[in-house]
């Protein structure tokens, strides 16, 4: 089994990049490719709306790369992920997931969150350029490249796979510095793309309007659906409900669950395998199973008689870009 080896910034192959050749180098790319790419722009993307399960809940838009440029998000992504993370992140490391996050939080503790609203709209070229920078310390032609692959419509993509790392990457500082703020008063602080959660024996007062003011005033996001609970309630923390010491799944998701497995006969009829409803049904069964396993094991053994059966049937499995994406365009 190959370990996959972590570095410091300093050995990036971006750190101080300040050649074209080089950059094409590093991503793959022949220099003329490159530059049709970036005379594209935001051609190289498809674009739809993300519908979510609750049918009250707005949709929204993603960006996805088309194949050429998401290859190099790959690559770009993939030597970001190389790069050292502290302890405070979790999303996007290895071996954690929003489960993690939330079993860092529990037992008898207070817990404030809040999240960046949208956080990769709010990204912006800019900010993606300077980011490349000071961070990579990057020629200024260099950084500007590689800002105009990275994004959409002046802002990182919504559906692409680097998004999760850059943005991370780029915004490293501010989340050193909530870390450090969040240990001076006793408090753990987690991160899972744009959630952040606090925990300790109590949240100090105005320790959420610091944030507030700490990220609009240092890079213009606005943190928006606060929550505080106290140390005897029951809390939510990135989909996960936390009882004292115990992790479970929120009502909403045994609904969801519930209401999957008495369709589920119906949508196992051999004559509707081909049907969009049946491969969207199988798709949404699965995931909820699979998501409920990390926190109760016995869906685990469910998801994959259902994961069989869907073999069985032939039902087609839709992948991570199109199981979601409806209303698709150029």
């Amino acid at each position: 089994m190959k370990i996959k080896k972590y570095y410091p910034i300093s050995q990036s192959p971006f750190y101080k990049l300040s050649n074209h050749k080089v950059l094409c180098k590093i991503l793959g790319v022949e220099l003329p490719t490159l530059k049709k790419i970036l005379k594209r722009g935001d051609n190289n993307y498809w674009t739809g709306e993300v519908k979510k399960d609750d049918k009250k809940a707005k949709s929204r838009e993603i960006e996805v790369p088309k194949s050429q440029l998401h290859r190099i998000h790959r690559r770009i992504n993939l030597l970001l992920s190389r790069i050292e993370t502290p302890d405070y992140l979790v999303s996007g490391v290895k071996g954690r997931s929003h489960v993690f996050n939330a079993d860092l939080h529990r037992g008898d503790l207070a817990v404030a969150k809040a999240d960046i609203k949208k956080f990769y709209p709010s990204t912006n070229i800019s900010m993606v350029k300077s980011g490349f920078k000071k961070v990579f310390r990057m020629a200024d032609d260099i950084a500007e490249t590689l800002s105009k692959i990275c994004v959409y419509d002046g802002h990182i993509p919504t559906g692409s796979p680097l998004s999760q790392s850059l943005s991370f990457i780029l915004n490293k500082p501010i989340f050193d510095h909530i870390n450090y703020y969040s240990k001076s008063r006793g408090l753990k602080f987690s991160l899972y793309v744009d959630d952040l959660t606090f925990s300790g024996k109590m949240i100090p007062k105005y320790f959420l309007e610091y944030l507030k003011k700490y990220f609009k005033k240092n890079k213009g996001y606005v943190l928006h659906k606060f929550r505080t609970y106290n140390s005897s309630t029951e809390k939510i923390v990135t989909g996960v409900v936390i009882k004292g010491n115990k992790l479970t799944l929120k009502k909403s998701q045994r609904f969801k669950i519930k209401k999957l497995r008495d369709s589920y006969l119906f949508y196992s009829d051999p004559a509707k395998i081909n049907e969009e409803k049946t491969i969207i049904f199988f798709q949404r069964y699965l995931g909820h199973l699979f998501s409920a396993a990390q926190i109760i094991p016995r869906y685990k053994q469910i998801g994959k008689r259902v994961a069989k059966r869907r073999s069985d049937l032939g039902v087609k499995a839709l992948n991570q870009h199109t199981k979601k994406l409806i209303k698709v365009e150029n």
